[in-house]
């Protein structure tokens, strides 16, 4: 949404082989003098050394537990340091291994307070039991982890942007600091400043406490207002060191954009992903279905009779580590369209790159279409049959595909259907009218709008047979809107107007009257049914409307985003731009999003020029949060920023790795989580971090590792399609 100009996506190719190679620019942290452990160094502080390695998934090799190191273990420059802290955090973990074990390999960082500022060309011999690095200090050259940067791009029409400095020694805690502190701006490639500041004090962010979203940190802001477009630049604290590099350029903002959509696009089931469109290719999985029409049950699990015919399938995305269709499913779609109608400028044919660019149509559409493909092959076209018309709920199976045996397009498990769902087919309704209406304005594409309008009033028919249509809840509502405005849209005047009243008769319940749990509007909160997209085709349309009705509405959505929405977060005070203040979980600590789902519907509809560039600044902060400015200082979606995750719980990244290329682009893992699962598979991964998982504040409770769930799996619906919004 926070994108600017119809260029945006233009060099995003050009932006991405720049911007690896700077990364290749990168200086030496050190220079490894002997030892088998890979010893790197970089600073904390302009006192404090960080000397970091890894056991390599051998613990067995390390000569002694790094954790019982001390002052007397470590020297640099042939003296003892004034004090020794420690970190652990894993890096990697390998597929479970037939005797039942979860190879990890742990990295250390161990924290060398020298007690005096490091000197710009002095050399800094460091040794300790696990080898010796020579170091030869640059504070323009050498990273500083403390120093935490949106790692791709800021906004270039941003009003706000900044750097966050917060220092965090692991066992060693928070260190408050003196001020004033200078920082500068630095162009990555020649270090020549740009612009010079003083940090800013924000505050104690120190509590660690699972109910409070904390970092942990003393934490300073570091204004990047006034820094011209352009980069890439790095933040430079002169004696400290420097920052990741960022751009401040539309053409990172489009690298974002189309990287994350294009992890949609790698989600896709029942179709081979192929070049030229991916190099992560694979063949098409999950072809077929059986049309079991299993009833739901909350432990989800379909056994598929043997011998039961199967028809073939596909459309829809699966998840991260399952390949099911699930009725959570639905907001892609909706979610997509109700971005796209609300800014069509943002969106045009090509910019993901998919299969469809090139047809016409946004590719944000396509992928929409897409979604909605699976509910169509989904839906009953038997006129015979007593739920003609209805649609099933999803597709599963029996257990769980695993992780480093299969992926999708090699899991040969036979996948059922739910039966039809009264809840998803009044989504489908909706989606496919929104569908219709959005594809008749491409005069190549009036069949296939008609086809999905017809389609739409098929599913209709059938809750009209078997459900209460007028009952006031989120689906009824959002079909009741898309097939009102379809029927205008198709000149159906008659049945438009019994749509009307059903929408204004649902939308007052739930939204003006504020509803009942969980058919409330609570903007931030997936669990509450009715989402802004479900209602905000009435407020961007120029089909009539009720008026009184639509300026209800707008008010709403307009006063929501002044409070914040259900988290009630305040971005004038925040630490770092996170949005959640409470169920920290389950991707409310990456997916944005979520949060800025409401301001972005409030730019859409604020007429006052200060509102809107209030909420736009609002939104590119969001945007910054999950690619790195985050107190660990890691770009949670794969493909973006520097430090990534290597190992999310995602089946056809480890096929990807074993080609050499690295995790799928575009996955939004759930990052951190306050409650520790205490699952055997999930602790082999959180057992290793130190300082131990419930010492640490909130936000910095995650580690990379496939098999702790809570932190690294992610879903299309949860995290993915919200920040997808968010940066389209």
């Amino acid at each position: 949404m926070i994108q600017a100009k119809d260029t945006r996506f233009r060099n995003s190719l050009l932006f991405v082989l720049l911007f690896q190679a700077c990364l290749l620019l990168l200086p030496a942290k050190g220079t490894v003098e002997h030892g088998p452990f890979d010893l790197q160094v970089h600073t904390a502080t302009s006192n404090i050394l960080v000397v970091t390695f890894s056991d390599g998934f051998q613990p067995e090799r390390l000569p002694v537990d790094p954790l019982e190191t001390e002052r007397a273990d470590w020297q640099v420059n042939a003296q003892p340091p004034l004090a020794v802290h420690h970190a652990v955090r894993t890096i990697d973990e390998l597929p479970k291994q037939k005797d039942g074990t979860y190879p990890i390999e742990t990295g250390y960082s161990i924290y060398l307070d020298i007690g005096e500022p490091l000197v710009n060309g002095d050399t800094y011999d460091i040794s300790g039991p696990f080898g010796s690095i020579t170091l030869l200090f640059n504070d323009r050259n050498i990273l500083n982890e403390s120093l935490k940067v949106n790692q791709v791009g800021y906004h270039p029409q941003s009003a706000v942007r900044y750097a966050n400095l917060g220092v965090y020694l692991g066992s060693g805690g928070p260190v408050k600091l003196e001020l004033p502190l200078e920082y500068r701006v630095l162009r990555f490639v020649d270090k020549q400043p740009v612009h010079t500041g003083a940090a800013e004090y924000r505050g104690d962010d120190t509590l660690v406490d699972p109910k409070v979203v904390s970092s942990g940190e003393h934490v300073y802001r570091l204004d990047l207002s006034a820094v011209p477009a352009g980069g890439p630049y790095v933040v430079q604290v002169p004696g400290w060191g420097i920052s990741h590099p960022f751009e401040i350029s539309s053409e990172a903002i489009g690298t974002i954009a189309s990287t994350a959509l294009r992890g949609l696009y790698h989600q896709r089931c029942g179709i081979a992903l192929e070049a030229p469109w991916t190099v992560y290719t694979r063949d098409a999985g999950h072809t077929q279905v059986a049309l079991t029409r299993t009833p739901w049950v909350n432990s989800p699990s379909i056994t598929v009779p043997k011998d039961m015919p199967m028809v073939p399938m596909s459309g829809g995305h699966h998840d991260a580590g399952d390949f099911d269709r699930r009725k959570y499913h639905t907001i892609v779609p909706i979610l997509l369209m109700g971005y796209l109608e609300a800014f069509p400028e943002n969106f045009s044919d090509g910019q993901a790159r998919i299969p469809e660019s090139g047809n016409g149509l946004p590719d944000f559409l396509d992928e929409a279409l897409w979604a909605i493909r699976g509910w169509e092959n989904l839906q009953i076209s038997d006129s015979s049959d007593p739920h003609y018309g209805g649609i099933m709920g999803g597709t599963e199976t029996k257990g769980h595909p695993e992780y480093g045996v299969v992926d999708a397009a090699t899991d040969d498990r036979p996948y059922g259907t739910w039966e039809v769902d009264t809840e998803i087919t009044a989504f489908g309704a909706g989606m496919m009218a929104h569908a219709a209406r959005l594809l008749s304005g491409y005069e190549a594409w009036e069949a296939r709008a008609r086809q999905l309008y017809g389609k739409a009033l098929l599913a209709w028919s059938l809750l009209e047979r078997m459900d209460s249509t007028e009952e006031a809840t989120a689906h009824h509502m959002y079909a009741a809107l898309q097939l009102y405005l379809a029927s205008l849209q198709f000149g159906d005047t008659a049945s438009a107007e019994a749509f009307h009243t059903l929408f204004k008769r649902s939308s007052t319940v739930l939204l003006v009257e504020d509803g009942t749990w969980p058919h409330q509007y609570r903007p931030g909160n997936i669990m509450a049914t009715v989402q802004t997209v479900h209602f905000s085709s009435y407020l961007v349309t120029t089909l009539p409307t009720d008026t009184n009705l639509a300026g209800q509405l707008a008010q709403i959505v307009l006063d929501q985003a002044d409070t914040g929405g259900y988290m009630g977060f305040d971005m004038e005070s925040a630490m770092y731009p996170q949005g959640a203040t409470k169920s920290y979980g389950w991707g409310a600590a990456t997916a944005q999003g979520r949060y800025a789902d409401v301001h972005v519907f409030a730019y859409r509809l604020a007429e006052d020029v200060e509102l809107r560039e209030r909420q736009f600044a609002i939104l590119s902060q969001y945007a910054d949060y999950a690619l790195g400015l985050n107190p660990l200082g890691v770009s949670y979606i794969t493909g973006l920023g520097t430090v990534q995750p290597k190992s999310p719980l995602h089946l056809d990244s480890w096929t990807s790795r074993q080609r050499g290329l690295g995790p799928v682009p575009g996955i939004l893992v759930y990052g951190p989580t306050a409650e520790r699962s205490g699952a055997s598979y999930q602790r082999v991964v959180s057992d290793k971090l130190y300082p131990r998982w419930d010492d640490l504040p909130t936000q910095r409770r995650w580690t990379d590792g496939w098999s702790l769930v809570n932190n690294n799996e992610f879903t299309i619906w949860e995290t993915m399609v919200w920040n997808i919004g968010l940066y389209g």
